[in-house]
Order: C-alpha cells, then sequence, then structure tokens
C-alpha cells in the first residue's frame, strides 16, 4: 500500500467548517490556540497527541474522525495472492490477514480456508469485544462455548470475543470463510 502523509489539517478544518465555526471559535472551544489551529489546518505544523485530543474534545468529534485518513492514494485492490497466509503444520488451516489491526478502526479482518477433515481450536481474544464469522464456500461447524453451530455458504454468526471457540470441517471440500474481530 502507498504511504501518505498523515493530513489531520484538512481533516480538522473540514469537519470546523461542517459545524459552521470560525477558528477564533474553535479556539475557545478546544483551548488551542487560534495561531496552532491555522497551522495545523495549513499543514505547517503537526499537532502532537494531546493536541489532537483536545481539539476533539473540543468540537465534540471521535479521535477516530481526526485521525482516520481516506486518501485516494491509498486506494489499492489486495490480491489473495499477494498475501503471505500464516499457517500451523498439519492444522489445515491457512489465515490471510487481508486487514491487520488498525487502532483507528479497532478491527482485524482474516479470510481463511480450513481443509477437510479438520478442526482448528481457537482460544477466545480478551482484548476482542466480538467475533464475526460469514462462511463464503462449503460447511463449516462453528464450535462455540461447548455448542456446534453448522453453518453453509452465506450463514454468519457472532459471539464474544473472548469465548472459546473452534473451526470445524468435516466435509470432503475445504470450507472458505471470514472472520472480523472487533476490538
Amino acid at each position: 500500500m502507498e504511504s501518505a502523509k498523515l493530513d489531520i489539517g484538512s481533516v480538522i478544518r473540514t469537519e470546523r467548517k461542517k459545524l459552521g465555526i470560525s477558528l477564533d471559535e474553535a479556539a475557545q472551544k478546544t483551548g488551542v490556540s487560534k495561531a496552532t489551529l491555522g497551522q495545523i489546518e495549513r499543514g505547517e505544523s503537526s499537532p502532537t497527541l494531546s493536541t489532537v485530543w483536545k481539539i476533539s474534545a473540543g468540537l465534540r468529534l471521535p479521535m477516530a474522525t481526526l485521525l482516520a485518513q481516506n486518501l485516494h492514494a491509498d486506494y489499492r485492490v489486495v490480491k489473495l495472492s499477494e498475501v503471505t497466509p500464516m499457517r500451523e503444520p498439519d492444522s489445515g488451516i491457512q489465515v490471510y490477514n487481508i486487514f491487520p489491526f488498525n487502532p483507528v478502526t479497532a478491527f482485524d479482518y482474516l479470510y481463511i480456508i480450513l481443509q477437510p477433515h479438520h478442526y482448528y481450536p481457537s482460544t477466545g481474544h480478551p482484548n476482542a469485544q466480538e467475533e464475526y464469522v460469514v462462511v463464503t464456500s462449503g460447511r463449516l461447524d462453528m464450535h462455540i462455548a461447548g455448542k456446534v453451530y453448522p453453518m453453509e455458504e452465506g450463514d454468519s454468526i457472532t459471539f464474544a470475543g473472548d469465548e472459546e471457540h473452534g473451526y470445524g470441517n468435516t466435509g470432503d471440500e475445504p470450507v472458505f470463510f471470514q472472520t472480523m474481530m472487533r476490538y
């Protein structure tokens, strides 16, 4: 993925204008001087994390809004063939980390292939709020807290991220599924 500079200033300017407030008003609400806000908005200086927190709190904007960048230069198709899967010997599972954890979005997105006649146990993830699973192709047996939930193509399930679980494939074909963990 192309590297792009984090442009918080333009995000702050856009959000401030959406709120319909001047630099003077923003300075009063945030406790950050008008001169500093102007420099940040023009890209002449980079704010410290504490300054971003002040702006976020003062303008009542989520921190993620100020840090999220949706720059056109970053758009790129991720080819599955370009992602190196994580594998464990004899486990029958391949895990592709398509969208690695990002503290702004707070989720992981994995594409998983489980070979026929394999079961893969997974401990709960203590830092995950929820896990979402969607079967793309094949038949998956989701084992969650001692119960088995049979799933077929297009089926989905969500459960607490810290719950003990496992993925099973009792069929003769690989199962393809996706999982997203929200932190």
